[in-house]
């Protein structure tokens, strides 16, 4: 039986003796590529120039930024790499007596600078906007060694998360598998946005554009006005303030920032059923760490955060106080501080979008907090929480 390679030799006999090309010269074109001929130039000069125009672009958007209120020394890293290289303090021998986790509110509530002129030591930040604790108090009592005292922030609803929630994702990739592409590159971000105000994400082209123009915005796409807002910044060890145009009541940012909150405020409040049956997950959830931070000589306590305007009025007609915080304080057998119950902590301070503290009340509240802290710690146990903690007052 003949081979292929015999038959194929065949037919390129039969093709050359018809005169007919063969396979390989149909299909072997000679390529002719155009050659660009690059006229002379004194680069020298087009650098300089080029170099010129460009500082000049730089100075207009850094001056342009600054007049919109970013400013440098804002981190863009602050709810991944930073969160990660706070986590990592619990990993090594240290002396922190008190860690905070919650979510944005928690984040935006509480000055650790603050607090530390007032009672002597800095908590540790660890809160993260738009997530749960659960995951993340378990965490800190299963893989560390930490024995003073946790205060978890309870934001109503987004507390029942049980999951990573919207940013939690990226705080535990960035601890657990960080790259080195993506750990160099938050480094060199973060150290340029100590000089540079419009490295700031929400400073970016597109942001611009999607935020403060007045273009048509195509078929199915989302809406302008309830898109997510610039709310705060990051800087050093995460302490979190609120952006100052957010903080002006009917400001533009103001209105964009609530209409981001509204859709979710839109939804119909849990049934009372539903919210009881909340608490006793996290009665469920909690229950374990509380005791096992109690045998290492530490404990857990909860915070809920203060709120304004229709959040507030959300709580309310879903009565969260009597249907999940006071079955959980009671079912954890725990000390529970409720900003709501005092107008220092609540009321009397300014959360101009309904959800987070001003930056002036964020140093108000966290001025007298502790106070309100021993005074629940001490009428729950009996004893003052500096005790706990191993402070003198």
């Amino acid at each position: 039986m003949p081979s292929s390679t015999s038959n194929s030799e065949m037919v390129n006999e039969e093709h050359e003796s018809s005169g007919i090309e063969t396979h390989d010269a149909v299909y072997k074109e000679e390529l002719h590529l155009p050659y660009r001929i690059i006229p002379n130039q004194s680069w020298l000069r087009v650098n300089f120039f080029a170099g010129v125009l460009l500082i000049f672009a730089v100075v207009g958007w850094e001056l342009l930024s600054r007049n919109m209120h970013h400013t440098a020394g804002n981190y863009q890293s602050g709810n991944e790499s930073m969160w990660a290289e706070e986590r990592s303090k619990l990993d090594v021998e240290n002396k922190l007596k008190v860690v905070i986790i919650g979510s944005s509110r928690t984040l935006f509530g509480f000055d650790f600078n603050v607090i530390n002129d007032e009672i002597g030591t800095k908590p540790l930040q660890l809160s993260i906007p738009g997530t749960g604790p659960a995951l993340f108090v378990k965490d800190v009592v299963e893989n560390t060694d930490f024995d003073g005292l946790l205060i978890v922030g309870v934001a109503p609803f987004l507390f029942n998360r049980m999951d990573e929630g919207y940013f939690g994702q990226g705080a535990i990739d960035a601890y657990t598998n960080q790259s080195p592409s993506d750990f160099t590159g938050a480094k060199i971000h973060d150290f340029l946005s100590d000089y540079f105000a419009f490295l700031d994400d929400a400073f970016s082209l597109p942001a611009l554009i999607e935020r403060y123009t007045n273009f048509p915005n195509r078929k199915g796409s989302k809406q302008l006005m309830e898109e997510i807002w610039k709310l705060g910044n990051f800087y050093e060890g995460r302490l979190t303030e609120m952006w100052e145009p957010v903080e002006t009541v009917g400001s533009f940012d103001n209105t964009q920032m609530i209409n981001f909150w509204k859709p979710g405020l839109r939804r119909p409040s849990p049934p009372a059923e539903k919210i009881r049956e909340m608490a006793q997950v996290s009665i469920d959830h909690y229950a374990p760490f509380i005791k096992e931070m109690r045998a290492r000589g530490g404990d857990i306590m909860f915070v809920r955060m203060p709120s304004s305007g229709e959040y507030l009025k959300f709580d309310l007609k879903a009565d969260y106080y009597n249907n999940m915080w006071k079955p959980m304080i009671e079912g954890l057998d725990v000390v529970g501080l409720n900003a709501m119950d005092h107008p220092e902590l609540s009321t009397d301070l300014d959360i101009p979008e309904w959800s987070h503290l001003s930056r002036k009340s964020q140093d108000e509240f966290s001025r007298v907090v502790f106070s309100y802290i021993d005074k629940a710690y001490l009428d729950k146990t009996g004893k003052s929480v500096y005790e706990l903690i191993k402070l003198e007052r």
